[in-house]
């Protein structure tokens, strides 16, 4: 089965990163469209240019004149962590328990490859999909980082806790403020879903619990938000 993914910036990502793209369909007569429609004639893809019904059809959403057909995003299985996690002396992974926000799940993939994340770790059910509107919040950063799939993210804390990767959990109510908290060279942070937060049975498996401190009358951020925090701190101290 193809997906669709949709935006300049998405597809530019596409093309930049060799995923196998079939088709493009591109609105007719949009110079502002000649620089991608270059790269895409050098790969030898095929285009059809087509009038604004056809894409609206294909999407309601923000094409921005332009719609490709790709093969599904693959994604890895935890046997295929193993020797980076074995061999590196330091790791950061990201596990999501529960973000069903399709914007959300791709501004927070978009974090992850701008601070560098090694592997976004995403449970099989109740997690947002990977289709079009992920890879257009994502600015097609999707394309460049690597995403394991388990059957439950306890699989996964399991697994890696073998390896010696600690394992931090994004909590409103936890009691170690992020900024004076020491990270491990070797952790995966989890972040829960938009409403309740990570599972209590997942929160439980946890080696430590933290929080951002906030200073207005909110009492707490968007999981997207908070992931580029709490990513941009590990990062901070890792450098």
């Amino acid at each position: 089965m193809k997906d669709f993914i949709f935006g300049k910036r998405a597809i530019y990502e596409a093309i930049q990163n060799n995923i196998e793209i079939d088709k493009v369909f591109i609105q007719k007569n949009q110079p502002h469209l000649d620089n991608i429609k270059s790269k895409i004639l050098d790969k030898k893809i095929s285009i059809s240019f087509v009038p604004i019904e056809k894409l609206n059809k294909i999407t309601k959403k923000n094409h921005q004149g332009i719609v490709a057909i790709i093969s599904p995003i693959k994604t890895l299985k935890l046997s295929n962590l193993e020797k980076d996690i074995s061999r590196n002396k330091s790791i950061l992974l990201l596990i999501l328990d529960g973000v069903t926000d399709t914007k959300n799940f791709g501004a927070i993939i978009r974090s992850a490859e701008c601070f560098a994340v090694d592997y976004i770790i995403i449970p099989k059910y109740g997690i947002a999909p990977i289709n079009g509107d992920t890879v257009k919040a994502s600015s097609g950063a999707i394309f460049n980082v690597k995403i394991c799939k388990v059957e439950h993210v306890k699989d996964a804390i399991f697994f890696l806790k073998e390896f010696g990767v600690k394992i931090i959990g994004s909590d409103d109510k936890a009691s170690k403020d992020l900024y004076k908290y020491n990270f491990h060279p070797k952790s995966a942070i989890i972040m829960g879903s938009e409403g309740s937060g990570i599972n209590k049975s997942t929160l439980g498996l946890c080696d430590e619990k933290i929080t951002i401190p906030l200073h207005g009358k909110l009492s707490s951020l968007n999981v997207s938000v908070a992931t580029g925090v709490i990513l941009s701190e590990f990062k901070r101290q890792s450098s």
